[in-house]
């Protein structure tokens, strides 16, 4: 069991009986559990597919178990790409999840664009001491999608 399984999503409040509306914040079309929520939602899947194109790879991943079961078998070592896309999951899901507090308790939102430029806003931050080979034709494209400094 990881933290997000018990995060308290509109599903798990509704089980409790403290809230009656169990719909997602963000499309008000489907029921906010978790991996609607941080996967399957139409911002998640614009923000995921953002960090993913700018990674150069393709997003297709449609469940949160087959996705942690995938990145986690696929991330390893301290690649540059790696180190990115550790980096965008964790701002990801902290910016969807602040989103939907502030949306929720503040009345107040991002569009899906501001959102993707604070997760790149962290992973530039993140990597900025970073010494990065710049003759890797694969880390030069990578720093220039993701504003990364090369040094």
């Amino acid at each position: 069991m990881t933290l997000l399984d018990r995060l308290p999503t509109k599903v798990r409040l509704h089980r409790i009986e403290l809230i009656n509306d169990c719909h997602c914040v963000f499309c008000n079309a489907q029921l906010e559990t978790r991996e609607h929520l941080f996967l399957q939602c139409p911002m998640a899947e614009q923000l995921w597919n953002s960090v993913f194109f700018h990674s150069g790879l393709q997003f297709t991943i449609t469940s949160w178990d087959d996705f942690f079961v995938w990145a986690s078998s696929t991330w390893k070592g301290k690649s540059l790409l790696t180190s990115i896309m550790k980096l965008a999951l964790n701002a990801l899901i902290y910016f969807l999840w602040e989103e939907r507090n502030k949306r929720i308790f503040k009345g107040c939102s991002r569009n899906v664009q501001e959102l993707f430029l604070a997760i790149k806003d962290v992973v530039r931050f993140q990597l900025r001491d970073r010494k990065i080979n710049r003759n890797d034709i694969a880390n030069s494209s990578l720093c220039k999608h993701w504003d990364i400094s090369c040094s």
